[in-house]
Order: C-alpha cells, then structure tokens, then sequence
C-alpha cells in the first residue's frame, strides 16, 4: 500500500461488487482451509479436476488466513506512514531501518546478532514460505527490532519446518508488518539514507507521537555488543555439517593437528564458529570486553573478532583488547571484527548512507583483480584515508568504492568487511578463511624457528642479511622500533648477576626477548612487531643467530637513518629457551615514580646503566638514539596521540617524536633538549636530566655543539652495549662497510 502523509488520509477505491478480503498487497488465489468436500475426494481418491471443482469451497465456519488480521503502521522518521498488516508479537518498537537484498535466508537474518536495534526491509517480495527450523539459527534467538514483508507466505512448504514465520515472532516476541510497498521503502532509503522507524499495533498511539519517537532514538553513538555478547567463555566443536561443505581445503583437513583460535564475540554468527571448526580450528569463544591477557595466556595460534551490531567507535575497550594483541599472533577480523581492528591500526569509521545489507555484493580482491560476489551486513565503514602506509586495502566494494577489507603484512592481520560464512550468501569469500588458516600456520612454523639456535654466521650470510633488513626497512620504515628491540634485548645485563649465574642467565644481547616470557614484559609493549618483521631474515639465513640478527637489524637502522656505520661483531650464542629469560623491571623506566625508588630521574639512569658497566659518557651519547622515533601512549603511556610531526607517518601514523625529523640520525635530540621552542616535540623527564645533572651535562653540550663528536661516542657506546653478556661461537667476525 502506498504511503499516507501525516495530515491526510488514504482512501481505499471502491469497487461494485466487493471481492473476497485478502491482505494488502496480496496477489496470488485466497488461500482457504480445506472444505470437508475437498477431505472426502482425497479419501475417496477421485482425481484432480474434481478436487479443483472444490477448491473454492470455504465452510462459513472458518476464516481464511488474512481475517481478522491486526492492523499495524510502519511510521518514518520522515513523517511517512506505511499502513498493513501485523505478524508475529504486537505493540510498539522502534529501531533503524535498513533493506536487505537476500533472496533466500531470512531466518539466518533473524537471528543474525548483527542486526541488533534493526528493523529489516526484505526486498524479495515473498517471505515466510519456507517457515523456520531448528537448524538454521544464526544464534539462539532473533535479534532484529521488527521485520517488513510485502507478502507474507500464508502456508509452509519445506520437510525441514517445524513453525511457520508467524508462530516464531510470537514466540520471540518480534514485531513484523506485511502488506507495505517494501519498494517504495527501499527507494526511499536509497535516495535519504537510514530512516528510524516505529512498527505499532497500537491505534491510540498517534502518527505525531511515533515519528517523534523515531527523531529521538539514534543507532549511532550506541554500544550494541554488550547486549549480544557471551557472559562466559565457551568451547565451540562443531564443524559445518558434511552435506553442506563446499570447501576443498576444509575437507582436506582430515585430523591434522588442530589450530588454537581464540574468538571475541561482538555477536558471533554461528556459522562464523563452524567454518573455524571445518578448517581444522579448536575454538573458545571469549565474551566483547574480555581482557586481552587473558586471551594470550590462553596461548593462541590466532585470535579472531567477530561480527557485532552497534557503532564501532563506541567500542573503545575492544579496539584497546586488539591494540594489545596486535603483532603478537595472527588475527581476522569480520565485519564488526573488521572495524575495531581499523581502529586498533590507527584508522576511524563512518556511517554510510544506507549501508550493505543483502547477498549480492561484488568486491575486487585488488592483488589479483579477482571478483567475489559476497554477503553483507553493516552501516559503518573504515575510512581508508586514516590508516597507516602499512595497511594494504586487500578488497574493495565495486558498488560505492569502500573498503571491503585490509591486509597489514608486519601485522600479521586481515579483515573483511563480508561475511564469508556465507550464511546466507555465496560462497566466493570463503578464501579469507583459508588465507587465514596459512597464516597461522606460518606463524607456528615461525615460532619455532625461534628455538633454533644459530652457528657462526659467514660473509656471504651476513652481508645478504644486511641488504634485506635495508629493504624491509625501507619499506616499513621501523628503524625506531629496531633500535629498542635490540637495547632491550641488551639492556637487562647485570654485571653482579655475571659472576654468580652462567651463561645467558644474566642477560644482554643473547636473543632471549624473543621468547614470550620477556617479551611480555612491560617496557617491551609494542615490540613483538619488531621480531615479526625480523623474522623473514632470519627464514632466509637460518645459520645468523637470533642475537646477532637483532643487533644487525639496530646496527643497518642506525646507518640507514643517516647514523653512523657501526662495526658490529657477529657469532654471538643464543639464549636457546624461555628458562633463559631475565626477570622484570630491569630496564629504564621515563618517568617517577622509579621502580628503584630513585629519588630523580638522572640517578635512576646511573642505578640501571651502571648496573650493566655502562659510564656516563654512554648513558648520554645511548640517549641521542632517540632523534628517531616515538613515543605512543598505547604503548608506552607517554606522548600524544599524533601531532603536526607525526600525524601522516611515514609508517603508521600518530605518536610523540623527539624531533621534528624522526627519521634521521642527528644531533637533534640535544639540541631541541637544549633550546626548547616546540611544544609539540617530546622531552622526558629522563631526557631534560641529561642537561642538568653535572655527570651528564657535559656529554651532552658536547654532542650539542658537535654532531661528529657525538657519532663517534655513540658508536663506541652502541658497541658496548650490543656486547653485554655475549659468549662468541668460535672467533667473531667484524662487520664491514
């Protein structure tokens, strides 16, 4: 039925001889009960032309389908008014109305948790033919706000139903309309966006009264996972039924050693869980806000984020769970998953205009131009022009251009902004599952390449090695970050601790921040993503040990940021388990309270230094390493969010540098430490001392005034440190230019 305007009145046409009632919208033959004639001739088993004599016969004792039906008004925030028929439970909701495309699937829609403060337009013009069963359930209950049909199927007509659409919306107590001009609506959500909406039952409820209940309710803002979301952790062990798997690669599975996925349910769709399961996955499901320590203590191969309802950006402590996890296994994140992992990267999100609801969607794989038709479910999008260099935008919806999904190699993350479950939907996105599947499987052979130790590199390894740190570098830009993996690294040495332990219990550079148990240490926040950009390295050139790979890997950023070349010594030993990590707390922290309880920050760097042999002269001239790179407050707690230096990369983008041009190996530390005229340029506590304590401030006015003074200190220094607690394997070899 078309639309009335609030203050006119829609009049039905009158006809001459009036025809049988039937709903609005209705265009097939009434349906009708069965007469007691029509029962005898089937008993009787006359033919078919005798019972079609009969068809129309309807006792006076039964109503037909349509009569006696309720009322029910779709009202717009736009002032439009929808009149038709009422389904399911009665009253009054109020949600956002978005269309959805699908032919078939309208139960897993339902039940679909995505669609949370939703009410849903199916487009397809017939609904409820096929009614509902047990085994479709996208969850275990409809999430939905209301559904709006043109034709509601009077009669079921599938061997798998045991309730029609109508008893089920009853039983959930969901509100449906039918009998409305869902094309009309469509358009018009096409041409104006979104529109709230009110589904009523209630005649005493003006038109006036639900338009402004509709201006008042917005979707955007709301946080909706915490409304889908689990209470409790759960295990997930089944797979997708034999007779429906499609996948080659899921059947190939055949027992092989399962793959640990850790999944954060925003709203998870069960099919979401079977797919992991058919791909050879061991799944527990952890609920939205569940701390992501917990989830690595659970020792992951991979964590994945699942769909969800609701406004992405008001999800902040699931964008700070992934932040955490990030670098540390591979991760996948759908749709919602999609979205907080844009935001963990560094980027924002949008609200489109009408959204992408429907099984229809064409995407473009951009690496390889391949077309996948996929399934689709959101009203949010991540804004591509806000995310690091890093991120590679992997898909992209051929229908308005948006970002489809991301690839972010360091990472080790992708996304898709579809629903590969494909429930309902095709099944061309499939893949994202099995790309999935590889990473984690290369992940866990990188892992244990970490156990293996190394013998004394050669020439030829070395200087390989050294050509492709400087292409990973120069294509990443992570100078800044293997710098620190390195000094943290060395810097847990302990001179006292050296003459009562044995090798490499004592620390320094012995390789032993790779393994997870000093890894997770407070000052290494960040680092993980270090160690998997040095991993390929280490792959290709398996006989460079670890210890030397990441005093290699600072010694190439140094040189490549305009540094001076420092001649490393190579054929370091190992650190060749976890039993070799060092305790906590040994590293310099920024700022007081000291974890040593040192009264000022400059006697908290003597306490820490000198613990390693270290001089003034080498505390001084090591600080000068940080005119490169960052300081991120979600890593470190220090500096800004982004500032005019920092806020386009290059890299990812955001964070506090201590100089203008952070990139570049200067002197430009002191001398901005010195002069301070930017407000925007970050200088610590531990960083102004340097110029006010009388065993530093020497050093550092003389690095100041002289930049070539100051490279041959920090060479000598850097030496130094990349030697502590080394034991050689056989003579070490020198590195040269």
């Amino acid at each position: 039925m078309a639309a009335a305007t609030l203050g006119h009145t829609a009049v039905a046409g009158c006809c001459k001889k009036q025809a049988p009632l039937r709903p609005a919208g209705f265009r097939g033959t009434p349906c009708a009960a069965p007469s007691s004639a029509r029962v005898l001739l089937r008993k009787s088993g006359q033919g078919r032309r005798a019972e079609r004599l009969h068809a129309a016969v309807v006792p006076a004792a039964l109503k037909a389908p349509w009569e006696g039906t309720t009322p029910a008004r779709l009202v717009l925030e736009d002032g439009s008014v929808w009149h038709g028929t009422a389904f399911g439970h009665t009253g009054v909701e109020v949600g956002e109305v978005v269309f959805n495309t699908s032919l078939t699937g309208y139960q897993e829609i339902l039940t679909d948790p995505s669609y949370k403060g939703q009410f849903v337009v199916f487009t397809y013009p017939h609904l409820g033919n096929v009614g509902i069963n047990p085994e479709d359930m996208e969850s275990s209950k409809v999430h939905l706000g209301g559904v709006i049909a043109r034709d509601l199927s009077c009669v079921v007509s599938n061997y798998r139903a045991n309730m029609s659409l109508d008893e089920y919306l009853k039983e959930q107590k969901v509100m449906g309309i039918a009998g409305v001009d869902t094309r009309a609506i469509t358009r018009r959500l096409r041409v104006d966006g979104c529109l709230n909406g009110a589904i009523c039952t209630d005649a005493s409820i003006s038109d006036e009264d639900l338009v402004a209940r509709t201006k008042s309710w917005t979707i955007v803002g709301k946080d909706l996972i915490k409304e889908v979301t689990c209470s409790e952790p759960y295990k997930w062990s089944d797979p997708t039924g034999e007779e429906w798997e499609f996948a080659p690669a899921a059947k190939a599975v055949n027992g092989a050693e399962p793959l640990k996925v850790v999944a954060y349910d925003y709203g998870i769709k069960l099919n979401i869980l079977r797919r992991l399961t058919s791909f050879g996955c061991k799944v527990t499901v952890v609920p939205a806000d569940y701390p992501a320590e917990k989830v690595l203590a659970m020792n992951p191969d991979g964590i994945f984020f699942s769909n969800g309802p609701g406004d992405p950006s008001a999800v902040p402590y699931a964008v700070e769970n992934a932040k955490q996890v990030l670098g540390k296994v591979p991760v996948f994140g759908i749709c919602m998953g999609h979205q907080v992992l844009g935001q963990a990267f560094g980027g924002k999100t949008f609200k489109l205009k009408f959204g992408h609801h429907g099984g229809n969607h064409p995407l473009r794989h951009t690496p390889t131009g391949r077309i996948e038709i996929s399934a689709q479910n959101h009203n949010f999008a991540v804004d591509t022009t806000t995310l690091p260099d890093e991120v590679e935008i992997s898909l992209i919806n051929l229908n308005d251009g948006t970002c489809a999904g991301m690839y972010y190699p360091s990472l080790q993350a992708l996304t898709v902004q579809s629903h590969p479950e494909a429930s309902p939907g095709p099944h061309d996105s499939d893949v994202a599952f099995v790309q999935f599947i590889d990473m984690m499987k290369a992940s866990k052979k990188r892992r244990f390449c970490l156990q293996v130790t190394n013998m004394a590199p050669s020439i030829e390894t070395v200087k390989a090695a050294r050509e492709q740190l400087r292409e990973v570098i120069s294509k990443t830009h992570c100078q800044p970050i293997l710098i620190r993996l390195a000094w943290h690294d060395s810097g847990t040495y302990s001179v006292e601790a050296a003459k009562t332990l044995p090798f490499p219990k004592a620390g320094g550079a012995t390789g032993s921040i790779r393994f997870k148990p000093e890894m997770s240490h407070g000052a290494n926040n960040g680092l993980p993503v270090a160690l998997t950009l040095l991993t390929p390295v280490k792959e290709a050139h398996p006989t460079l040990g670890w210890a030397d790979l990441i005093q290699l890997g600072s010694a190439v950023a140094v040189e490549t940021a305009g540094g001076p070349f420092i001649p490393l010594r190579l054929g370091r030993k190992d650190a060749e388990s976890e039993e070799h990590c060092t305790p906590d707390g040994r590293l310099p922290a920024a700022a007081a309270p000291f974890p040593d309880a040192s009264p000022s920050p400059a006697q908290h760097l003597k306490n820490v230094f000198y613990r390693m042999g270290l001089s003034d002269r080498d505390i001084v001239a090591l600080s000068g390493a940080h005119t490169v790179g960052r300081a991120r407050p979600d890593r470190s707690g220090f500096g800004k969010e982004s500032t005019k230096y920092t806020k386009d990369g290059p890299g990812a983008p955001g964070g506090s540098s201590w100089t203008a041009e952070w990139l570049k190996f200067d002197n430009s530390y002191f001398t901005d430490i010195k002069n301070p005229t930017d407000p925007e340029l970050l200088v610590l506590e531990t960083d102004a001392c340097i110029f006010t304590d009388e065993g530093f401030k020497p050093h550092a006015e003389k690095y100041a005034a002289d930049q070539a003074a100051f490279f041959a200190d920090y060479v000598e220094s850097h030496l130094k440190l990349s030697e502590l607690g080394v034991e050689w394997d056989g003579e070490p070899l020198t590195l040269t230019q």
